[in-house]
């Protein structure tokens, strides 16, 4: 291209010289002409041969010129192209790596996901000094964050364990106290809501459960195992009871099948506000298996921010371990209430982000777990 240019301008030159001689040809052909005729008279005091001679030679010496000169010219323009690039260079590289660095939309207008990627990732093998594991743990957070669809912001999650104390006729194990234990569980976030609808899915069929969980901005769903003596259909296993945005309450609908029933609701935020953020709040209730000890708690999106409280004062679980899954060097806050205060929890506090299925696990020992051998000791067991 920049040949083209160069021979383009060579042209425009040597046409120029060409015009000049041209004219000057003419002048000396008028100033011939001139005197012969008696109506042009007064224009023989114009020197036309000497401007004649002076734009013939203004061309041919343009011409010349231009050709003597061309290559030293072209020499001492990349000479100082050179110096110039020499001199500006590291001003040129901070610039451009600062631009890169701090300013999203300079860097968005030349840079495609792929480039991106690609930079990201040497970079991160130049600071690890290991290609392959750079590449791939990138990767694996990149996916991890682009197909999140929502961020969370200061997730808290409160747990309350209580007894219904229900009595079964028949039934041995539902003495009171011991068994027929209900979980109500709240959550309270901030963020940008992706769908303008929420669901929430208790169900035992778990091709179904897997399903479900790909869309986890939308849908909330609550797996049972079959035959663990829970109907998964039924208000008893699950109920979402309370669902508000930004403090204001939503209409729940339920539908129900055989062995799954749905809740859904609609957010009810305006068009105009459907890209702000808002503090989103539902409680749900549900009641475990007779024999299980475990809950679970991950969390579908990126959060950051997460506080989670386990309250179990009013139940006869005698104690409760609490394992958390967060991935990160920052450190998470456990927190337990001392055995001097009449109430009974257990939490975790963490400032940082938290990936999706990071979250945190509650395993408990019931009285009815514990019984106690001839010698005295004391045994822990399944009930």
């Amino acid at each position: 291209m920049n040949d083209s240019l160069d021979r383009l301008i060579h042209t425009k030159k040597i046409l120029a010289g060409i015009v000049f001689v041209v004219a000057g040809v003419l002048f000396m052909v008028a100033a011939r002409v001139i005197p012969s005729v008696r109506e042009l008279g007064w224009l023989t005091y114009v020197p036309w041969t000497e401007l004649g001679a002076i734009l013939v030679g203004a061309g041919v010496f343009s011409i010349w010129l231009d050709s003597y000169f061309e290559r030293e010219r072209g020499e001492a323009d990349e000479a100082r192209l050179r110096r110039l690039l020499a001199e500006q260079a590291p001003a040129i590289r901070d610039a451009v790596i600062r631009g890169f660095a701090f300013e999203n939309d300079d860097l968005r207008r030349v840079a495609t996901p792929a480039l991106l990627d690609a930079v990201i990732g040497n970079s991160l093998a130049l600071r690890l000094d290991d290609r392959e594991f750079a590449h791939e743990l990138y990767a694996d957070i990149r996916d991890q964050a682009v197909q999140s669809i929502e961020r969370w912001h200061d997730l808290k999650i409160s747990i309350r364990l209580s007894m219904l104390n229900r009595i079964t006729e028949g039934d041995p194990d539902s003495r009171p106290g011991l068994n027929n234990m209900v979980i109500t569980v709240r959550h309270e976030y901030t963020t940008v809501p992706a769908s303008p609808v929420r669901q929430f899915v208790s169900l035992s069929d778990f091709e179904e459960y897997r399903e479900l969980i790909q869309d986890p901005a939308s849908t909330f769903a609550w797996y049972y195992r079959p035959g663990n003596g829970v109907d998964a259909g039924t208000k008893d296993a699950f109920e979402l009871v309370q669902f508000t945005v930004d403090g204001e309450e939503r209409p729940i609908r339920r539908t129900s099948r055989k062995g799954a029933q749905t809740y859904s609701v609609t957010l009810g935020i305006p068009e105009a506000e459907r890209h702000h953020e808002h503090t989103i709040s539902y409680t749900y209730r549900l009641m475990p298996a007779q024999h299980n000890r475990l809950l679970h708690f991950g969390l579908d999106q990126p959060t950051r921010g997460l506080d989670i409280e386990l309250d179990y004062s009013d139940t006869d679980i005698t104690h409760v371990n609490m394992i958390d899954f967060i991935p990160s060097i920052q450190k998470s806050v456990a927190v337990r209430s001392p055995d001097t205060v009449p109430g009974k929890t257990i939490g975790l506090q963490f400032d940082g982000w938290v990936m999706p299925k990071g979250g945190a696990a509650f395993v408990w020992v019931r009285n009815g777990d514990i019984r106690t051998t001839g010698e005295g000791q004391v045994d822990g067991s399944r009930s």
